[in-house]
């Protein structure tokens, strides 16, 4: 082997001086379940803020049209509740009065 192909010696004075650094790990072939639970949240934000930037999600219209329908929902309810009410309850009926 010639010189020019051989490595060169580090100084072990000048390698304990030396701090710092990224030791590399080898990648793991199990999946921890907190990891996967972030990146699926971070996916869903990520999906989530695509759709808003381009245009994505709910138009006028179809607020709208929620709303009405939310509307309607609840008139429906009030009032069932309110038949209820006046043709069931126990209070709202007359007394039974037995004579024997």
């Amino acid at each position: 082997m010639s010189k020019r192909d051989e490595l060169q010696t580090i100084d072990t004075a000048a390698l304990a001086q030396v701090s710092g650094g990224v030791a590399q790990v080898p990648p793991t072939t199990t999946t921890d379940p907190v990891l996967s639970a972030l990146t699926s949240i971070l996916d869903s934000l990520k999906t989530l803020t695509e759709q808003s930037s381009s245009g994505g999600g709910l138009n006028q219209q179809e607020m709208l049209m929620m709303f009405m329908m939310m509307q309607q929902r609840n008139q429906q309810a009030a009032a069932a509740a309110a038949a209820a009410a006046s043709a069931g309850a126990w209070w709202n009926q007359q007394p039974i009065i037995r004579y024997y």
